[in-house]
């Protein structure tokens, strides 16, 4: 049962990065392609952590995160129009990823390949078969020793 759950996630995070990858052409920064370990599995439980590297940061459309935070206006797009914070998204070697809104200074200030060790502070009870979204890990940055906690996905199981 555990190994389907496995698969079914698998192909669910699959899915959503061939999505994005579609969608966006940008230059975000970004290496060698997850895997998902024993590590990542591990961290199904509250209270569980796992040491891995960054791979990967963004704002949440896949372009580079900004060194800095701004409000709509402070900056314009290549049509002159304001455009918002984009939000914060951070994917590492075992497999696991954060995503928030807010620009999340910890992440813009860590760089790919810090050592980072996730820790899980919440998970979502009563999810469906397969469904493992929702996670929310708190995350060390072992380099610059700043924290950062955010959600693994925008929907909690059973979500959207």
């Amino acid at each position: 049962m555990r190994l389907a759950s496995w698969v079914v996630g698998l192909a669910v995070n699959l899915a959503v990065v061939c999505a994005q990858s579609n969608l966006s052409t940008s230059s975000a920064e970004t290496v060698a392609a997850p895997q998902f370990t024993k590590e990542w599995k591990a961290l199904g439980k509250i209270g569980a952590c796992a040491e891995t590297t960054i791979t990967k940061i963004s704002d949440r459309g896949e372009k580079p995160l900004s060194p800095t935070p701004f409000k709509l206006g402070e900056k314009l797009d290549e049509d002159g129009e304001p455009l918002m914070d984009q939000g914060t998204y951070v994917q590492y070697q075992n497999g696991a990823e954060q995503i928030d809104a807010e620009w999340i200074a910890g992440v813009a200030h860590s760089k790919l390949g810090d050592p980072v060790r996730l820790c899980t502070v919440w998970k979502p009870k009563k999810c469906p078969p397969g469904d493992d979204r929702g996670r929310i890990y708190k995350a060390t940055n072992l380099r610059t020793k700043e924290t950062w906690q955010m959600s693994e996905s925008w929907h909690s199981c059973g979500g959207a």
